[in-house]
């Protein structure tokens, strides 16, 4: 991943940042993003990505299958990565996923059908990977009740970017020690 990778998932997720506007404008509905209190959605959302952080990490160091895809994983996404390209993915991803399944999916199709479409594109190569998905798919609903408990974007939206660029960093320190120790 480099620049021209940031740049082009800049433009993925603007895409469907503007895909899910217009689906909400078509069907007539306002894009809800502050919610009821800006307060409660950044504290919830940081509770939340504090909490997935900290399972994703239990998850980790429980099942050496996970150990095993995070190293198949790390080449291509975080190793030579620097931090604010981490950040940037991070940011972009959560907006632009949180828009579209939590801002136009959801509100058409229900909180389980969002977190399963959510999941369904979290899919990896192998059946390895399912634990992926199945991680995603729960992640999805938790995102889900914070856009209904809030009434807006801003909860699940910080969540996930929060989320994201905690386990990016964590995992690239991890690397970055591990392979520090390997050399003699």
């Amino acid at each position: 991943m480099g620049p021209r990778f940031v740049r082009l998932a800049a433009f993925f997720y603007g895409s469907l940042v503007v895909a899910a506007a217009l689906w909400n404008g078509l069907r007539g509905r306002d894009f809800q993003v502050f919610g009821d209190s800006i307060l409660q959605s950044v504290a919830l959302g940081c509770l939340a990505a504090a909490g997935t952080v900290v399972l994703g990490l239990a998850v980790y160091r429980l099942s050496p299958m996970m150990r095993e895809i995070a190293d198949e994983l790390a080449p291509r996404l975080v190793d030579g990565v620097s931090r604010r390209d981490l950040l940037l993915l991070s940011l972009f991803s959560g907006v632009g996923e949180e828009a579209l399944f939590r801002g136009a999916v959801q509100p058409e199709f229900g909180i389980v059908v969002a977190s399963i479409v959510f999941g369904l594109v979290h899919v990896g190569p192998d059946r390895r990977y399912l634990v992926w998905t199945a991680w995603a798919v729960l992640a999805g609903f938790l995102f889900g009740v914070l856009y209904v408990v809030t009434g807006g974007l801003l909860a699940p939206v910080a969540a996930h970017v929060l989320h994201n660029t905690a386990t990016f960093f964590i995992w690239k320190r991890s690397r970055r020690n591990r392979v520090g120790a390997a050399d003699p």
